[in-house]
């Protein structure tokens, strides 16, 4: 596997590269990561993965420097999976960036809770796209508003790159994997995996979706020590909050924090 560590030093070989396959990452890699590397091999283009802790998608600045990071591990996960390349640049890569306003889609769910995060998301990756120029980029569903919104990103702005989401990797218990469970103390993991069961609930209750269900499992996770800041149903495109599992693919999803540590999740269920 080849290193980059600069903008400078990527783009003096980038025209002898082949089509090329970008998983973007933020590092602390976990199975998640690799099962996008692993979904990216069935296209046949060489891989490449970023690692880069973006501080233009962080809130709070605690919660950027606490960020958990473990790159000489990365490098190894990586390199042992089949990626081809890696670029690692360092915040140089910010100067003179262009920020990019999400649309108003990006204002719902974790958006709400993160005014201008999607914002910076849109940015750092408008910027790794220029510099790479993928054929395909591949993203977790876990995160499914940043893939539905770098998605539409790249229909808007014309960009010959084909987006495509993976699906999310699950812990025996059901939490799905995350950088962030590096936080939770094996006590809290424990209480964690109750927000999947949460959503296997809502999923076997399709024909009967509604509020009160939802202020049920809402309450559910408050007594288990969550603060949740949402746990909804809506179009899986546009958003919206919806029952109508007769007409459209829904989304079921949740954000709430457990001690210090936000975590999210979600799952499809296709229309009837």
């Amino acid at each position: 596997m080849k290193i980059y560590n600069s903008v400078s030093e990527f783009t003096n070989i980038k025209d002898n590269l082949t089509e090329l396959t970008f998983i973007p990452t933020m590092g602390n890699l976990h199975q998640g990561h690799i099962s996008l590397i692993d979904l990216a091999k069935q296209y046949e283009n060489e891989i490449i993965s970023s690692i880069f802790i973006n501080r233009l998608q962080f809130n709070e600045k605690n919660d950027y420097e606490k960020y958990p990071k473990s790159l000489e591990s990365d490098i190894e996960l990586l390199e042992k999976n089949g990626c081809d390349y890696l670029f690692i640049p360092d915040e140089s890569i910010l100067d003179d960036i262009k920020l990019i306003k999400a649309p108003s889609k990006s204002k719902k769910l974790c958006g709400k809770y993160r005014p201008g995060h999607f914002d910076g998301v849109l940015t750092i990756l408008n910027k790794f796209f220029k510099i790479i120029n993928p054929e395909i980029s591949i993203f977790g569903k876990k995160d499914y508003q940043q893939f539905l919104l770098v998605k539409e990103f790249v229909i808007k702005n014309c960009l010959n790159i084909k987006i495509i989401g993976g699906d999310t990797i699950r812990e025996d218990s059901g939490l799905a994997l995350s950088s962030r469970n590096n936080l939770l103390s094996e006590k809290e993991k424990h209480i964690a995996s109750s927000i999947y069961k949460v959503l296997c609930d809502i999923e076997s209750s399709k024909n009967l979706l509604n509020k009160e269900l939802l202020e049920n499992k809402k309450k559910y996770l408050k007594r288990l020590g969550f603060e949740v800041d949402y746990l909804t149903i809506c179009d899986a495109s546009t958003l919206e909050d919806s029952f109508s599992i007769d007409t459209n693919d829904l989304l079921v999803a949740v954000a709430a924090k457990l001690g210090e540590v936000r975590l999210i999740d979600n799952i499809l269920l296709t229309k009837l």
